[in-house]
Formats: C-alpha cells, structure tokens, sequence
C-alpha cells in the first residue's frame, strides 16, 4: 500500500471513531494502538493526527500526544448555521424531483428511528437520522451539495452528542421528520424549508440539555 493511501486508511478510521463515538471528546489517541489496528507503522498516523489537527478534529497536546477535541458551542453555532443554508436550498430541489417511491423510503427510515428511540438505543438512533437525512438530499440528484452536506454532518462525533440531547426533543425532531415528507410530497418548498431550519436550529439548541451525557460540549 502506498504512503499517501495508508495515510488516508488511518485518517478515515480515526474520523469514523470520532462520528461513531468510539473517542470521546478529550480521549487521547494512542498512536502505536492505531497503527497496530491499521496494519501500518507510526508515520502515516502521525500525519493523519497532523491533518486532523488541521481540521481542529484533534489537539496535539505537550506531554499528552493526541486527544480528541471538545467541540465549544460557538464552533457548533457556526457549523449550524451553514448546515442550515445547505440543508434548506437541498430540501427546496428535493420537492421538484423526489419520487413516491423515495418517499416512501424515507417514511420506513423515519419509523424505524422511532423504534429505535423507543427501544432506548440513541446510537442507532443518530445513525438512521444520518441516513434519512443523506438519503433525503441524494434525492435531489446534485452530488456536489450532498458531498458538501454530508462533510459538515462529518465534523463532529454524532454517536455521542445524540446522547446529550434529551427525550422531549427526539420526539420533535422525529416528528418533524415526517411533516417534512408532507411538505415535499405536497411540493411545498417554503413549508419544507422552514421546517429544516427549524429541525437544525432546534438540535443546537437542545444539544448538551441532557447533562449527564454533554462531556465535550464547551460553553
């Protein structure tokens, strides 16, 4: 395997550690750990930490090496803010081109993330949120904006700040799932729109109200 892809190899892991909530804001990253679990030796993970460095994923820390960064709700307001922008114009192509078919689709994500809430496994939960938002946006046919879409959904650790948010918004959220379908099977772009701003301005604002799970969220 060549230098360039073992680097790529061991970034990609690290990053899927960080969305999925296996490091945990503020976990150091032992490097010798993740170039035994990639099959490679400690250069390429040096600089993969480097270039999440870069993308402030991870600190390089005196005397500590490698941790995962504690995410500060400014930089969450910012990342919200843009999500937000990008979400709503995908959800107004979105109701010029999604078929009954994928809406259809999408309602069986819906009430499969409510089963899973149901059953109490937020994991799960955030992962078919993920999915049924990125499934949602593939509908509109433009691979650039979901690529874009999908790098912010990427930036921060969603398997474990799904943890952080409380029940009472789960319900909303979920709830507006489905009103969101509504809109776009109705051809509604305005409706649809202002229900994704809402959706994304009301998952920033309740991340961290279940306190016993907010390690990593800074004021």
């Amino acid at each position: 395997m060549k230098y360039a892809s073992k680097v790529d190899l061991v970034y990609k892991s690290i990053v899927n550690g960080i969305k999925k909530g296996n490091y945990l804001p503020g976990d150091r990253i032992v490097i010798s750990r993740v170039a035994r679990e990639n099959g490679c030796s400690e250069i390429p993970v040096r600089e993969a930490l480097r270039r999440l460095e870069s993308e402030k994923l991870v600190e390089l820390l005196p005397n500590r090496g490698a941790v995962v960064s504690r995410v500060s709700k400014s930089f969450l307001r910012q990342l919200f803010a843009v999500k937000a922008i990008l979400e709503g114009g995908a959800v107004r192509l979105a109701a010029d081109t999604i078929t009954p078919a994928q809406c259809e689709k999408l309602r069986a994500l819906a009430r499969e993330m409510v089963a899973a809430f149901e059953a109490g496994n937020l994991k799960q939960c955030s992962a078919l949120n993920h999915k049924f938002h990125i499934t949602l946006y593939r509908a509109t046919g433009n691979d650039v904006l979901v690529s874009y879409i999908d790098e912010l959904w990427n930036k921060w650790p969603t398997g474990h700040y799904a943890n952080a948010i409380p029940d009472d918004w789960y319900k909303i959220s979920m709830q507006q799932h489905f009103q969101l379908l509504d809109a776009l099977e109705a051809g509604d772009k305005d409706r649809a729109e202002e229900i994704i701003r809402y959706h994304k301005w009301g998952a920033l604002e309740n991340m961290g109200r279940r306190r016993e799970n907010a390690r990593g969220i800074a004021e």
